[in-house]
């Protein structure tokens, strides 16, 4: 098994191979990944133990989370039958007069005809 020492992670060769000139593009790609990697698993351990604090938190205190009030009484509306039943009525009319018009439309020709 490979020993895996932190010292050595950012730590980068100081001999350069002879004629080698400068590169766009960085030829240390195994260190480069490894912060990358060194940096996500280190935010996720955060965000992580973050979380971990806001749910303890809200489960023992109540802590971050307002929390919510049930409204202690309760109305109550009543139903007037009068008129609702008025309004069936109302309704049931529009229905009738709309299925005369239909009935009776006047059908239109084509004037190209």
């Amino acid at each position: 098994m490979k020993n895996i020492s932190l010292k050595n992670i950012i730590k980068h060769g100081t001999k350069k191979p002879e004629g080698i000139g400068p590169a766009a593009y960085p030829t240390r790609f195994a260190r480069d990944w490894k912060i990358i990697v060194s940096l996500f698993a280190l935010g996720l351990i955060s965000l992580s133990l973050f979380a971990w604090q806001i749910y303890l938190s809200d489960q023992l205190a109540g802590g971050y989370l307002p929390p919510t009030e049930e409204p202690a009484d309760v109305s109550v509306k009543t139903v007037n039958i009068k008129r609702l039943e008025a309004d069936l009525q109302a309704l049931q009319t529009k229905q009738a007069d709309y299925l005369k018009l239909k009935a009776n439309r006047i059908k239109l020709i084509d004037p190209s005809l």
